[in-house]
């Protein structure tokens, strides 16, 4: 057996090495992003890992030549899976795997760090746009933090607020147990009504695609904050400058924004949505950088390679994504 990863980064290099030491299974590695210019470098490869390349969301053909050339299986160095086209995979027999779970500490304190700056107006303060004393800030006992999405992240940042005496009201498709005593369950009409600040924590999908829009953010509570350390597409971007513009939120921490993943390779601070955002003096922006810690991207890399093993040696994986 012999694997391929592509869109390796430097930190990744040394857990793939140990990784085919352990499992005495070679793995080629390929610091770009699968493209035309590099796909025929899976010949002679029984596995695939990557990150999907903006290719793979336009490009049919990208699907059917790794097929031909051998591929019966995607695996995802990532939870999202957003950038796969899953009509495409299906119809060329390609099995998709993610990575459900890594370091959920590593999202959930950066968006408790996230939710504590926003409180303090430290995205204008960093800016220069306040003076010292121009703009008091706000403590979590005094507020309400609202979480859409109490899974594996939510519940770590739920937790957190809590205990630092903050209260916490979060909407999701499932109650989570953990947070019995923690949590108070509400409508998502309660949450952006109620919510001081209010953190994302869901899946970019269809029905939430653009899901905080101009209808949204008109019912969001006067001066509060949002805090997305989720996915970009979530929030209609256009609609958030609008309402940052206005006054109506007082500010924004964001470590994903709308068509982020075109620019990566370009630069981040070259999408137009990153130049709106950030003229704006109460908006702090990250390069999707929250789960980017030693120990998540350890688990991501071995995960990654650990479904594109099992699914050539056993034809399943735990962590295969239903078509």
């Amino acid at each position: 057996m012999k694997l391929i990863y592509y869109g390796v980064s430097e930190e990744e290099i040394a857990y793939i090495e140990r990784w085919q030491f352990i499992h005495k299974t070679p793995v080629t590695i390929v610091m770009e992003g699968l493209s035309w210019e590099n796909i025929h470098l899976a010949a002679g490869h029984d596995g695939i890992c990557l990150y999907p390349s903006l290719a793979m969301q336009q490009d049919e053909s990208l699907y059917q030549r790794l097929h031909i050339l051998g591929m019966k299986q995607l695996s995802i160095k990532s939870t999202g899976v957003d950038g796969v086209r899953f009509d495409w995979a299906q119809k060329h027999q390609l099995t998709v795997t993610n990575v459900p779970s890594y370091s959920p500490t590593s999202v959930g304190h950066y968006t408790v760090m996230s939710i504590l700056m926003a409180l303090r107006n430290i995205p204008a303060m960093i800016k220069g746009k306040l003076d010292r004393r121009s703009v008091i800030g706000r403590e979590l006992q005094d507020v309400t933090v609202g979480l859409l999405g109490t899974g594996r992240i939510g519940a770590v940042v739920a937790e957190a607020i809590y205990h630092m005496g903050g209260h916490v009201i979060a909407t999701s498709r499932s109650e989570n147990p953990r947070l019995k005593g923690i949590v108070e369950y509400v409508s998502f009409e309660t949450l952006i009504a109620a919510s001081d600040v209010l953190s994302i924590h869901i899946p970019l999908t269809k029905a939430s695609e653009g899901l905080f829009s101009a209808s949204v953010f008109a019912q969001m509570k006067p001066g509060s904050c949002l805090v997305n350390t989720a996915r970009g597409g979530i929030v209609d971007t256009d609609a958030l400058i609008a309402a940052l513009a206005q006054g109506r939120l007082s500010g924004a921490v964001l470590d994903a924004i709308a068509n982020e993943e075109r620019y990566f390779s370009v630069g981040w601070d070259q999408n137009p949505y990153y130049q709106q955002l950030n003229q704006l003096p109460n908006v702090l922006l990250t390069p999707h950088i929250a789960y980017y810690t030693q120990l998540a991207v350890q688990e991501i890399a071995e995960t990654a390679l650990n479904n594109a093993r099992d699914i050539l040696l056993e034809g399943q994986s735990a962590n295969t994504i239903a078509l």
